[in-house]
């Protein structure tokens, strides 16, 4: 999945304090508060873009390397993850089966 994608997934993420419900503001049609309880959205600290994208670069520095490592000893599986949900599961219950 492309850094851009992924920071839009994970900045766009909203919670209720309340009961814990969570949204995407793709889904809220502009709407700031819980359908269930009717409490404002908040965006967590770790969803903010800043930490995203230090976190992506965490990741391309730390962890890319390790799995490009693990790819060369065939090690790893990949899984395309612009699917659906449910796309996406069945592809990971597919590789899991075969381990």
């Amino acid at each position: 999945v492309p850094d851009s994608e992924l920071v839009g997934r994970v900045t766009g993420r909203r919670i209720c304090k309340s009961c814990g419900a969570t949204y995407h503001v793709s889904q809220l049609n502009g709407r700031d508060t819980c359908e269930k309880c009717g409490q404002k959205l908040f965006i967590r600290d770790d969803d903010k873009i800043e930490t995203v994208k230090a976190r992506l670069k965490v990741y391309e520095e730390q962890t890319a390397p390790l799995v490009e490592y693990y790819q060369g000893l065939g090690l790893v599986k990949t899984i395309k993850g612009r699917d659906t949900v449910d796309e996406t599961f069945e592809e990971v219950r597919k590789v899991l089966d075969t381990l």
